[in-house]
């Protein structure tokens, strides 16, 4: 009866650690959910970046909340979704986590929270950064 106890005790906490898990977003899903839409990115609860999905060929604006915008393209390779910017690469792993969407730094484990989905919305820029 004890063991019978402990093995259910255990499946409940494995239970419990599941639900709370990071489930990654695949690739096919986020194109469908990204494409020709603005994304607005919130870290620590203040307001990080808009990004612009232009449908899905790849092509994306980010934003900055000064006004300043960075223009570049995202690809999905080994788990990570990789942004190229002013010939930099920002790398990224997109999970669901319960109802919320979260963008976590592969290097840094830095985490941004997608609050805003927005579709037709676009961004007017200051200065511009090419890719």
């Amino acid at each position: 009866m004890r063991r019978a106890a402990a093995v259910l005790a255990m499946a409940l906490a494995a239970g419990a650690a599941t639900a709370g898990a990071d489930e990654p977003i695949p690739p096919e899903a986020w194109k469908a959910l990204t494409a020709g839409k603005t994304l607005y990115y919130y870290k620590d609860g203040e307001l990080f970046g808009r990004e612009y999905y232009h449908g899905d060929k790849g092509e994306v604006i980010f934003r900055f909340p000064n006004g300043a915008c960075a223009e570049g393209r995202w690809a999905f390779a080994d788990g990570q979704y990789c942004f190229a910017f002013g010939g930099e690469l920002h790398c990224f792993h997109h999970v669901k986590r319960g109802s919320e969407i979260v963008v976590i730094g592969v290097e840094d484990g830095d985490e941004q929270v997608i609050e805003r989905i927005a579709d037709h919305e676009p961004l007017s820029c200051g200065q511009t950064f090419d890719s």
